[in-house]
């Protein structure tokens, strides 16, 4: 009897139709393959098989059923498949039992070895595992037994805590008594007090309401006095902000004009409302040659006071200085619509006139500050440089 190898394995998958069928179900294996197409049912086929001239019943069964081989049982007589199978080769031999017959001695040997190595393995194997076992339990117990000392002390440190909470309880408790005589003794004091007291609070109350019938007038009296002393204070802060202010007055006369700045400056603390001082302050930055400080001072000094034509005069010749003669102009323009006999901007009108070539209007520009001050230098000078008649 032949027994394939494949055979014998494949005996396992009873609930498939790859591999066998017996004798007495090919005909309805005939039936159920008669669709089959896929290239799994046909898996251990020989494609390349030629058909041979006497077919057996295996040979006309296999290329329908697609199976390896045919048998009564796949317990009982097998037949080999021949060509059809896929592990025969041109000749017509089995792989497998040229395998068996010429390398099966060898290939046993290796398996031998293979399963003595195996079983070597298996038992080295088996030992390391016994012995990190043992290792382990030995870690585990040292382990507990560590983790056991470690709760009996822990244990003995509660029960020593334990004992100093109940005295310090104990002490707490006594403490506490002492509390409560204290208590009772401020207690008693407070009472024999109490009357005392009382006595004094009617004093009081009728002081509480003389005070309040007289309330209004105290007030009265109270704001009265804020009031003068107030009054006095803004008195004494002018009049020390006026003795400053002359005194820079002087020292910009002198040429001191560091000096000057630092007098109107206190004088303005005293008195923020001091025109008189911005002015003062303008005219010093102009000297020397700080024109954008100067105009901030000459536009605070006409916005305290918008009538003050001096300002005007003094802002349009800083304008003038840094060659802004147009806006020099309107404010030469805006002093003389608020002092008309200013003789000093009626000069500057007609240099800033001059400056633009307005020679005629600067002409009558000075005419009219000579009129106005024949005492003016100024103008005369400039009006004996176009030979123009003096009236």
């Amino acid at each position: 009897m032949k027994i394939c190898p494949l055979i014998t394995q494949a005996s396992i998958f009873d609930d498939k139709e790859l591999l066998f069928r017996e004798v007495d179900d090919v005909e309805a294996a005939v039936d159920r393959t008669k669709n089959a197409s896929s290239a799994e049912d046909k898996i251990f086929m020989n494609p390349q098989a030629k058909a041979q001239a006497e077919k057996t019943l295996v040979e006309e069964l296999a290329p329908a059923v697609g199976v390896r081989f045919l048998a009564k049982s796949y317990r009982g007589q097998v037949e080999c498949l021949g060509e059809l199978c896929r592990f025969h080769d041109g000749v017509r031999e089995c792989r497998f039992d040229r395998l068996l017959a010429g390398e099966g001695s060898d290939t046993l040997g290796r398996l031998a070895e293979m399963e003595t190595k195996h079983a070597d393995r298996i038992a080295e194997l088996s030992g390391g595992l016994e012995r990190k076992l043992e290792e382990i339990a030995s870690l585990v117990r040292t382990t507990a037994d560590e983790k056991q000392k470690v709760i009996e002390a822990i244990s003995l440190t509660l029960d020593a805590k334990t004992d100093e909470i109940e005295r310090k309880i104990e002490s707490g408790d006594r403490t506490l008594q002492s509390f409560r005589d204290e208590v009772a003794g401020w207690k008693g004091t407070l009472s024999n007090n109490l009357e005392t007291i009382e006595s004094g609070l009617g004093e009081h109350r009728k002081l509480v309401r003389e005070l309040s019938d007289n309330h209004t007038g105290i007030i009265q009296l109270v704001e009265n006095q804020k009031k003068s002393i107030e009054e006095e204070e803004k008195k004494r802060r002018v009049s020390e902000a006026r003795r400053l202010n002359n005194a820079g007055v002087m020292a910009y006369h002198n040429g001191q004009y560091e000096k000057a700045l630092e007098l109107f400056k206190k004088a303005l603390e005293l008195d923020a409302a001091m025109t008189e001082a911005y002015n003062n302050l303008g005219l010093t930055y102009t000297e020397i040659n700080e024109e954008e400080k100067a105009t901030e001072a000459f536009k605070k000094a006409i916005q305290l006071s918008p009538e003050l034509a001096a300002a005007y005069n003094n802002l349009g010749y800083v304008f003038y200085r840094l060659g802004s003669y147009e806006e020099a102009i309107g404010m030469y323009n805006e002093a003389i619509g608020r002092s008309k006999d200013s003789s000093s901007a009626y000069t500057n009108l007609g240099n800033a006139y001059y400056k633009l070539d307005r020679t005629e209007e600067a002409i009558d520009a000075w005419k009219k500050a000579l009129s106005l001050d024949p005492a003016n230098e100024k103008a005369r000078r400039n009006l004996k440089r176009f030979h123009a008649e003096v009236r």
